[in-house]
């Protein structure tokens, strides 16, 4: 049998029949509006091998990846949920190497890293999206034909060059670059160098506080031989695990003195110090990386990093993956996730009572919350007759609009 083996860039970027390959190197460079500012490289200094940033990264990543993607459509004023092949290529499998939450962990972790992260966009021949490939790249190029803007992308020896339209772009401290974030490489420099140099401290501090833990003194000249020969009696008569009690005793020609390990490099709060600086960064605080976190702090974690997050990640991934048509056919892409399962037990039942009972909250969705596993026929909402529509209650309390009562009154 003959196996058809292909590469994992062949199979990413491979184009629908009939379709040219675009070849980047016949393009011009694109001209931003500060001059030929068009290459970019995802260098981050190596802030990503540092453990503590890592962490940061980790934490940030793995919560924001547990947002769930969805394909909406607004009719009227309505959500009405879609069963598209999208909705599935989102939900469970955005690619054949990813299923939703790892594609998610490492677009996010790019993003975090790089403060850019890109995703390409794969369609067949007919235009639907077939896969979607975040790209682990080493060199970008903007390039432009006829007033469109390409990417080209270098992947080792190889290259390939897409429309930026095909890309889906994330990005972090966009400020001074026309098109792409800036790089962590410079604020984060001094930050690392100094807790490198403190982990350093520490290290060479544990190393040397073992070498020598005293000094046997033999009061009288000797020889080496003896010299050694009363440091091993010592050692085998009061140190070795068989014998050893922890006393001493020495005679006139020997004196012992004890060396301690206290070695002073830097305190709790300097330590302290120059990790808050790396949360403050990135915007997160010790206890969030820590799972220390209270309710309160966990909501503010969440209005601050992950809620803006999937704001930039529904209008991006809405703006790319849809034609202007089916945007205008009321067409999104949210990403969302299920904010009270982070509360406390008691906020949960307060904050469900009201929800529930206004018809917020399907039977399904107020079983989420309390970690139980869906029902059939658990997608309908329930709602309290103790609310009425405002613009008709003077019917409900049998009042008419001029303030007479009408509940004897015939109806109709």
């Amino acid at each position: 049998m003959k196996f058809n083996v292909r590469s994992m860039f062949s199979k990413i970027f491979s184009r629908p029949d009939g379709a040219q390959d675009l070849t980047g190197a016949s393009m011009p460079t694109m001209k931003t509006l500060k001059g030929f500012d068009d290459f970019f490289s995802p260098w981050d200094g190596n802030v990503y091998d540092d453990a503590t940033i890592r962490t940061v990264i980790d934490t940030i990543a793995r919560n924001a990846a547990m947002l769930g993607p969805r394909h909406i459509r607004r009719v009227n004023g309505q959500v009405v949920k879609t069963e598209s092949t999208l909705d599935s290529l989102l939900g469970t499998s955005p690619n054949e190497y990813d299923n939703t939450y790892s594609f998610l962990y490492k677009v996010i972790s790019q993003l975090y890293s790089y403060n850019n992260s890109f995703v390409y966009i794969k369609t067949d021949a007919a235009g639907n999206i077939v896969g979607l490939y975040p790209l682990n790249y080493e060199t970008i190029i903007l390039r432009e034909l006829d007033g469109v803007m390409f990417c080209s992308f270098t992947f080792s020896s190889r290259q390939v060059t897409v429309p930026y339209s095909d890309i889906i772009h994330l990005r972090r401290h966009y400020n001074r670059h026309d098109i792409f974030g800036e790089s962590n490489a410079a604020p984060l420099r001094d930050p690392v160098n100094i807790l490198n140099s403190v982990k350093v401290a520490l290290r060479n501090a544990a190393a040397n506080c073992m070498r020598i833990v005293g000094i046997l003194k033999i009061q009288s000249a000797a020889k080496s031989e003896k010299q050694t020969a009363a440091l091993d009696k010592f050692t085998k008569s009061y140190t070795s695990a068989q014998k050893g009690t922890g006393y001493a005793v020495l005679d006139p020609t020997m004196e012992y003195k004890q060396l301690t390990g206290d070695i002073k490099t830097f305190d709790a709060e300097q330590m302290n110090f120059v990790r808050n600086d790396i949360y403050r960064y990135f915007g997160i605080s010790e206890k969030i990386v820590t799972s220390s976190y209270t309710e309160s702090e966990w909501n503010a974690f969440y209005e601050s990093i992950i809620k803006p997050l999937a704001l930039q990640m529904s209008q991006e991934f809405t703006r790319k993956c849809f034609t202007e048509r089916e945007k205008g056919f009321g067409n999104e892409i949210q990403f969302v996730t299920n904010k009270l399962e982070y509360a406390s037990t008691q906020a949960k039942v307060q904050m469900a009572q009201v929800l529930m009972q206004t018809g917020l909250l399907s039977v399904n969705e107020f079983r989420e919350i309390f970690g139980f596993s869906a029902v059939a026929d658990g997608e309908k909402r329930l709602v309290s007759l103790n609310f009425v529509d405002a613009n008709k209650q003077n019917q409900y309390q049998g009042v008419n609009v001029k303030g007479e009562d009408t509940k004897n009154e015939p109806t109709e």
